[in-house]
């Protein structure tokens, strides 16, 4: 047993020693260009999450009823436009005169009631 004990000893000590020196001669290079990845990491893992995802199966119920919308979708979308339309602030220039319509509106209403009555009578 001594002997066992003792060649057991003598050979982990060996393989200790040559491990330790054959260490010692392996030394790394410093590289000079450290960046030498030639892929983006960003763009892998995104590849490999949209995979991900895109192997997953969903399964939804059916519905029963197709038109399930409990109201009128285009009266509604009226309604909202014309409230962002409504809230809208519109700053108009101040005019510098205001009668500047270069003729007498009720002088033209007159005109155009006679015109009317005119052909009329001729028909």
């Amino acid at each position: 047993m001594k002997t066992f004990t003792k060649s057991t000893t003598l050979l982990i000590a060996a393989l200790l020693f040559s491990t330790i020196i054959s260490a010692k001669g392996f030394e790394m290079e410093t590289e000079t260009y450290v960046d030498d990845i030639p892929f983006t990491t960003e763009e892998i893992a995104a590849q490999a999450i949209y995979e991900q995802a895109v192997t997953i199966e969903f399964y939804m119920e059916e519905e029963e009823y197709v038109n399930d919308i409990p109201f009128n979708t285009d009266s509604l979308a009226k309604v909202g436009l014309s409230n962002q339309a409504l809230a809208q602030d519109f700053d108009m220039e101040d005019e510098t005169y205001v009668d500047d319509i270069p003729f007498d509106t009720n002088e033209i209403a007159l005109c155009s009631s006679q015109k009317n009555s005119m052909i009329l009578a001729k028909k």
